[in-house]
């Protein structure tokens, strides 16, 4: 009993360490103190598939944000009134021109007709269920962008909202999400990042139709990967930022169904983006919740001293994991402080996930069927 008491709180140690070395590194948004006064230089772009819930959410954090040129809804099917209410904020809307051969269809040739419509410079692809916090949070990206020289590919991570219970089951995913993409840990290997958050991306219209933009993502569960390789791929730079209070979003309110779905989509094909040494880290710092909650059980038949241990390092492990979770999401405290439940429902998402990447080779979502190459 001593001898795995040991081994556990060993574990545990190296689980502290590794987390301490996954998200170590921040890239946040500019301050918008010493704000630069855009022209209206950027268009807004939200592909919409039966958003009537969420869109206007959307459509309201934009009124009154400067820099905006134009606000293109881009409507794929749906069968709601997605169509008039981001007519009644005063977006233009479009329907969705079917290809011949219907094997391009979704989120990727939404944005990319999108994008074909649109009429400046800038080109911002917004996913429906995001929401701009700040009253300058367009300025602020734009500002950003403006580090690169207004080239290349800018993405942002938005931060989780959550309303009912079960939504802060994302928690794990949201935090390997960041911490996935090799930019927010110093244990990465320097090289040029190759990766791109999805929700909100921004680019130049020069950039984008020169390198295909979304027709890169015809064939990708995850469009961010694949304009992230384009963009590498030809020299043109590729970064990301944590939303933080300007971006936020909140994913699947419409129920536990879709939070499954939505997350068993893609999240294993994420995890081969991941490098090694990052991985490792990851997964040692994922185990500490089971090593440090058995070493606690265990405890209960050791000496006092060491239940004082295990309960000392189950405290450190759980102040730990708040703290991560809290930079990505609002989550509930509850499932936070009982981390096992949260470790135990991602396993079973990301078996999940990856049966589906390797064998069935195809997934469910919004009443469409994904092939995954």
């Amino acid at each position: 009993m001593k001898m795995i008491q040991f081994i556990l709180t060993i574990l545990s140690t190296i689980s502290l360490i590794c987390g301490r070395l996954i998200f170590n590194q921040r890239h946040r948004l500019l301050s918008s103190q010493n704000r630069i006064i855009h022209s209206n230089e950027v268009t807004i772009i939200i592909p919409a598939r039966n958003e009537e819930r969420r869109l206007p959410h959307l459509l309201q954090s934009l009124q009154g944000q400067q820099g905006i040129y134009e606000v293109i809804v881009m409507d794929d099917g749906s069968k709601d009134n997605t169509k008039e209410i981001a007519q009644t904020f005063g977006a233009t809307v479009y329907e969705i021109e079917q290809n011949l051969d219907r094997q391009w269809f979704g989120k990727s040739h939404a944005c990319y007709q999108g994008a074909t419509n649109a009429q400046s410079e800038l080109l911002m692809f917004v996913d429906a269920d995001v929401t701009f916090g700040h009253p300058h949070a367009i300025e602020k990206i734009l500002n950003t962008y403006r580090k690169q020289h207004n080239h290349g590919l800018l993405s942002v991570q938005p931060f989780h909202e959550t309303g009912k219970f079960y939504e802060s089951l994302s928690a794990i995913f949201n935090l390997m999400t960041v911490v996935g993409v090799n930019q927010f840990s110093s244990l990465a290997r320097q090289s040029n990042n190759d990766i791109a958050f999805g929700p909100v991306t921004l680019m130049h219209r020069d950039d984008y139709f020169k390198t295909d933009g979304h027709k890169n993502a015809q064939h990708s569960i995850i469009e961010g990967f694949a304009l992230g390789e384009k963009f590498e791929s030809v020299q043109l730079p590729v970064t990301i930022y944590e939303g933080g209070n300007d971006v936020k979003f909140r994913m699947y309110e419409a129920g536990i169904q879709s939070l499954i779905q939505g997350w068993t989509k893609h999240f294993s094909v994420g995890a081969n983006k991941t490098q090694p040494q990052i991985m490792l880290a990851i997964v040692m710092w994922l185990m500490g919740s089971i090593t440090s909650t058995l070493a606690l059980l265990i405890s209960v038949f050791a000496k006092p001293a060491s239940r004082i241990v295990s309960f000392l390092f189950y405290v450190l492990y759980t102040c730990q994991f708040v703290l991560l979770h809290r930079r990505v999401g609002a989550f509930s405290m509850l499932l936070l402080i009982l981390h096992p439940v949260l470790f135990i429902f991602f396993i079973f998402i990301f078996a999940n996930s990856w049966r589906h990447t390797h064998f069935s080779k195809k997934v469910e979502w919004k009443g469409r069927s994904f092939k995954i190459n």
